[in-house]
């Protein structure tokens, strides 16, 4: 956990920039940072607004060697989801990683293509009886595990009253269950994701999905969606801190567009070599194979001061 500094001297904050000096971070535009941080600390905690990814953003992109589960693996992985339809959606996933990944296809080609193989996983969630009761049973069998210092960077953000919205292509009944088994579900959250919906009883099962699908591209024409609604409220936080792990992400704060400053934060999990580049091209600081939210929290001490 990052210690709270009880006071900032703004003329020495530059001294405090050899924390983020370290080999698994990058900066492309060194001065553009510092002049973001400097704006997030001078708008202080009043000024500010945090938006996020959860799959591989919040949570591990590794465990123990192990690549982390999705919020989609979560529900494939679910001992009691009978075998045909965890095939099913095996499959399904194969696909949507080689469509997503394939380097002759443009964006404007994948995204049809993704939102069908997303709209038949929800059909297949549909056929098999699931049941919003099953949720809790995956989470509790197979859970997520979040980067360390997440709990801190939640509570800090509840405690100072800072909006947070998490933005997600995945199971938003998965990451639900996820924050209220560590008690994160506060006041100042906001969850725009993949919600299946049901009938007025829990024994009921899988209805259909609730609102538009969020995939990986399309998280830009969400936020502006947004922008008559949740960022109507919120014209007063001009500072944003956005974090992602996918360039895809960096459209997530396209709605707020009353902001002045948007620090953006990139974990970079994979294909480092071939993407670090592309990477810090577009976000302002790039981690590397960091399995922590310690440069979030860093940062959002520096603004609390």
């Amino acid at each position: 956990m990052v210690k709270k500094r009880a006071c900032l001297d703004m003329d020495n904050v530059k001294l405090r920039f050899d924390w983020l000096k370290q080999s698994h971070v990058h900066i492309k535009d060194w001065k553009k940072v510092q002049q973001k941080i400097h704006h997030l600390i001078k708008g202080k905690t009043e000024k500010l607004q945090v938006i996020a990814d959860f799959d591989f953003t919040i949570t591990k992109f590794h465990v123990a060697g192990r690549k982390n589960l999705s919020t989609y693996g979560v529900m494939e992985s679910y001992s009691s989801w009978p075998l045909e339809f965890k095939e099913a959606i095996r499959i399904l996933k194969f696909n949507y990683y080689e469509i997503d990944n394939d380097p002759l296809k443009s964006i404007r080609e994948k995204i049809p293509l993704l939102l069908v193989l997303l709209r038949e996983a929800f059909e297949i969630m549909r056929r098999s009886g699931l049941q919003e009761s099953n949720f809790k049973f995956m989470v509790e069998e197979n859970s997520l595990q979040l980067r360390e210092g997440v709990l801190d960077f939640f509570e800090e953000l509840d405690k100072s009253s800072v909006p947070f919205l998490i933005m997600s292509a995945g199971l938003g009944n998965i990451i639900l269950q996820v924050l209220s088994k560590h008690s994160l579900l506060k006041g100042n959250l906001k969850i725009v994701a993949n919600h299946v919906k049901y009938g007025h009883h829990a024994t009921e099962t899988v209805d259909e999905v609730a609102g538009r699908l969020v995939h990986p591209y399309d998280k830009g024409d969400i936020s502006m969606r947004l922008s008559d609604s949740y960022f109507k409220n919120l014209t007063h936080c001009k500072n944003i801190i956005l974090l992602g792990d996918s360039l895809g992400d960096l459209d997530m704060s396209c709605g707020a567009t009353s902001a002045n400053t948007v620090l953006s934060i990139g974990f970079l999990n994979e294909k480092i070599e071939e993407s670090l580049e592309t990477y810090m091209e577009h976000y302002d600081i790039v981690l590397t194979d960091d399995q922590t939210f310690d440069i979030p929290n860093y940062i959002i001490q520096l603004v609390v001061g």
